[in-house]
């Protein structure tokens, strides 16, 4: 990893240090709703032995390790570990390891992992291009990679990517469906599923697994109620409550390692 990396890395790093307890809550990365929604994409059986990229506080790792032999959580910050331990535990849940590592650089052998999982992270990842090529390394012949990230529309992905970078500095980039099926394809991985899905977003929820200082979430929220022309129909902002909520997008994605299992 490059100097570059290394300092961004860190910043990842430490700015979820801060909060890693709110993603152990929080408004999408726990929300059964989402997480049958992983499930389903990765399509897991009793045989696969998993590896959940960026864990965070484990939510996905967690809904997986029911249906799977064993799963690895992997994330940059001890903290969000600690959490997805203390889930764990707090579950009765025996068949899951949570390890220290960088999604660049996985601390792992070639052909580990039946099933690879990243999910609501690579928009952070300093070198994804890098970091595709790890999961394609770290995959069976036959095994799957699945990806659920921010992805919107073209027309609107720069003006939104001004709020993801006030809410989150650590924000790298939100890819394409065009880009995202090119970076897989380049690392020799097959695509099998490649689909953008809408939510209607709860801006404060969002805003609160940040911790956003308040005066910082009104005017983000404001630049969001103040889109001009085309953009306001795609984000559709509406005040319920007093609450903001908007359009907001993933990428579902599943690609296959090429070869007999």
């Amino acid at each position: 990893m490059g100097e570059q990396s290394i300092e961004q890395a860190g910043g990842v790093r430490d700015r979820f240090a801060r909060v890693a307890r709110n993603y152990a809550s929080s408004h999408f990365h726990a929300d059964p709703t989402r997480l049958d929604e992983v499930v389903v994409l990765a399509e897991p059986s009793l045989e696969d032995l998993t590896l959940d990229v960026a864990t965070g506080t484990g939510n996905t790792a967690l809904a997986l390790a029911p249906l799977v032999a064993r799963v690895a959580g992997l994330d940059l910050t001890p903290q969000m570990l600690a959490e997805a331990t203390r889930l764990a535990d707090e579950r009765g849940v025996t068949n899951a390891a949570w390890v220290l590592g960088d999604a660049a650089a996985l601390p792992f052998a070639d052909a580990s992992f039946d099933l690879y999982t990243a999910r609501a992270a690579p928009h952070h990842f300093p070198d994804l291009e890098r970091a595709l090529r790890e999961a394609a390394r770290v995959l069976r012949p036959g095994g799957r990679a699945c990806f659920i990230d921010c992805s919107p529309p073209p027309e609107v992905r720069d003006f939104l990517h001004r709020v993801e970078k006030g809410r989150d500095p650590s924000h790298l980039l939100s890819r394409t469906m065009k880009k995202w099926v090119k970076l897989l394809e380049n690392t020799g991985l097959e695509v099998e599923v490649a689909r953008r899905r809408e939510l209607e977003w709860d801006f404060h929820g969002w805003m609160a697994n940040m911790a956003v200082p308040a005066d910082r979430e009104e005017e983000l929220a404001r630049i969001i109620e103040r889109a001009p022309g085309e953009l306001l129909e795609l984000l559709k902002p509406r005040r319920r409550g007093g609450r903001l909520w908007h359009a907001y997008w993933h990428a579902l994605i599943r690609a296959r390692r090429p070869g007999r299992p």
